[in-house]
Order: structure tokens, then C-alpha cells, then sequence
């Protein structure tokens, strides 16, 4: 968590913000932002996703590992690169290897994605995700900026609400949904869920 701080200091730094600046752009209390970057607060889903839509930057900056690096799952273990202002329609073919994905991961959650496209200069981000049972996003909704997203479940079920209407999705099901409608889920049952999310244009 300390390592999440710094970066999460770093980057506000960079941008020249100071705590009550991106505590407004956030919408989280300054206390509550101070113990994140001291590492003495582990931050929710939608809280990450709320600094990083205020810093604008990718999740997958927070922290870097080699690629050769066992993936921790435990921890917020993220690679990857910032979104640039200007994406291009690709030109050339690139193969991801399954061990050398760039891996997303929430402090004491058991959720994580990895990364199935090569990066996030592109106008298509693809995801693959995987949840234990008996986990919830939470309350709180997460918003992203205007696009599409898609997900297809190939294992176990999950609720998902968008803007406020629950789907009961199952294997073999596919969702698709506005990418800046609220959101939340929850996994259903005891099975392991894994799927498949589409996102145009990315949006971690």
C-alpha cells in the first residue's frame, strides 16, 4: 500500500495539485487522501477509479512490475503505460503472451483483470477478469467517461447493476451497457467468475 501512495503522490505532483484541489476533483476528503498516500489507508474500487479519473491518468500507471514478474493478486499490482490524448487505429499485428499481460488488481480484493490488449494507445481495450465467490464491488457506483463496454461471462454468475436496473447474468451470457452509466456487481453462488470485458475507448 505504501508504493500505491507514492505513486498516487507522485502523480498528483506532477500535476501540480495540491491535497484540497484533488480532493475536490475526487470528491474524497483530504484525511482520507493523506492516508492513502501515506499507505495507512487502502482505497475502495471506486475510490481508485475516482483519483484516477482526476489525475487522468490509467489505473495501470499506479505501479509497475517487470514482465517477467509473478502477479501478487493480493496487492495492487498494475503495469502499463498512460493514456495518450490522440489514439490511432493500429497498423500492425501484435501477440500478447498469457504471461506477459499487464495485470490489475485491488488492495484486499479478490477481483483482478489483466490486460489482453497490447496497451491502452488504441481505440479498443479488451480485459480479461476473474473473481472469487461471494465478492461484491460495493455500494458505491463506478462512472467512466462516454464509450461502450461489453462483457461476456464463460464461467459461474454474477448480478450487474446499470443505472440502477439489475441483470442476472450467467455462463454464456453478455452484457452490453453505456461506459458511463453507474455501475456495481456482485458475484452469485460459489463458483469462480471469469469473463471477458470490452471497452471502447479504454477506460482504465
Amino acid at each position: 500500500m505504501e508504493d500505491l501512495g507514492k505513486r498516487i503522490r507522485s502523480h498528483r505532483l506532477k500535476h501540480a495539485l495540491t491535497l484540497q484541489q484533488l480532493s475536490a476533483k475526487a470528491n474524497l476528503s483530504v484525511s482520507f487522501l493523506s492516508e492513502i498516500e501515506r499507505g495507512l489507508a487502502e482505497p475502495s474500487m471506486a475510490s481508485l477509479r475516482k483519483i484516477r479519473r482526476a489525475l487522468d491518468i490509467s489505473l495501470l500507471t499506479f505501479r509497475e512490475e517487470s514482465e517477467t514478474a509473478k502477479p501478487n493478486y493480493g496487492n495492487f499490482r498494475i503495469l502499463g503505460e498512460e493514456i495518450q490524448n490522440q489514439r490511432k487505429y493500429i497498423t500492425d499485428a501484435k501477440v500478447v503472451r498469457s504471461q506477459q499481460r499487464k495485470k490489475l488488481s485491488y488492495p484486499g480484493q479478490p477481483w483482478f483483470y489483466e490486460l489482453l490488449t497490447p496497451d491502452l494507445n488504441r481505440q479498443l481495450e479488451v480485459l480479461y477478469f476473474k473473481g472469487e465467490p461471494g465478492f461484491d464491488a460495493g455500494h458505491e457506483s463506478f462512472v467512466d467517461p462516454k464509450g461502450e463496454k461489453f462483457m461476456y461471462v464463460f464461467s459461474g454468475s454474477l448480478t450487474f447493476n446499470v443505472a440502477g436496473e439489475e441483470f442476472h447474468l450467467n455462463t454464456g451470457d453478455s452484457l452490453s451497457y453505456p461506459a458511463d452509466a453507474p455501475v456495481s456487481w456482485k458475484i452469485e453462488g460459489d463458483q469462480v467468475c471469469e469473463g471477458i470485458l470490452v471497452i471502447t475507448p479504454p477506460g482504465f
